[in-house]
């Protein structure tokens, strides 16, 4: 008997993506969506660079872990983290209500507003108001996509990734893409879109900051995890990061 309900045990575990306690493992999945610059993104030798990235190598490094990072859409980051495929998201994702009802979140990392992207000759979208009838793209799964989609007249076309959307807005396919604004920085200032876009106006739309997902059972690595976050604030090396990141 005590043989058949160990093994029941084990399979039901395994049904769940395996033993809950993310601490007991040297090696941690981290999810993350990498074309969300400069908080996580591919460089030309297509390496994962960025704040997040950055970030939690340094988280990992003060638990005493392994990173092996998985690149997926931005929608597919909590599911995969319900289904235990990761143990933690790190892709500038917003710690909302709504989401907390499914993950923990870290202590917040970072806080930023958001901002609408233009084709540079547009000077239409200067106020929110200014958006009535006009098609606005943003990234699935987003604080950006349930924000334009409340906003009165506003058409709302979803992608995949946010290169996607500003590509949208350079073919005159959508007016606007609303993303964080270091994001929207990022793809303004870079060589692909150089001279193309800017940024129209910021809007905040969540009083949300950024912090790192988990699933609500690992208590111990989230008790880890904001350990490791507040030495990092306590010795600069937190502030370090943000200079170099959020220009």
């Amino acid at each position: 008997m005590k043989k058949l309900l160990l093994a029941l045990l084990v399979l039901a575990l395994a049904a769940t993506g395996g033993w809950a306690d993310v601490m007991a493992k040297d090696v941690i999945l981290v999810g993350t969506e990498s074309t969300y610059p400069p908080y996580e993104f591919r460089d030309e030798k297509n390496n994962l660079k960025g704040f997040d990235i950055e970030l939690m190598e340094a988280i990992a490094a003060k638990i005493g872990k392994k990173i092996e990072w998985v690149d997926m859409p931005f929608d597919s980051l909590i599911p995969s983290l319900l289904a235990k495929k990761i143990d933690i998201v790190a892709a500038g994702m917003s710690a909302t209500e709504e989401r907390a009802k499914k993950v923990a979140f870290s202590e917040n990392y970072e806080i930023s507003i958001s901002a609408f992207i233009v084709k540079a000759d547009n000077d239409s979208m200067k106020v929110l108001g200014d958006m009535k009838g006009k098609t606005v793209a943003v990234q699935l799964g987003t604080v950006q996509e349930t924000y334009s989609q409340s906003i009165p007249g506003v058409t709302v076309k979803s992608f995949q990734k946010f290169d996607d959307c500003v590509r949208e807005v350079i073919l005159g396919r959508v007016d606007a893409t609303l993303m964080d604004t270091p994001v929207a920085k990022s793809y303004v200032e870079h060589k692909d879109f150089t001279g193309k876009i800017k940024i129209a106006f910021e809007q905040e739309i969540t009083g949300s900051g950024k912090a790192l997902a988990m699933n609500l059972g690992e208590t111990a690595f989230i008790t880890a995890v904001n350990a490791a976050l507040a030495d990092l604030e306590k010795s600069g090396e937190l502030g370090k990061m943000k200079e170099q990141w959020f220009k």
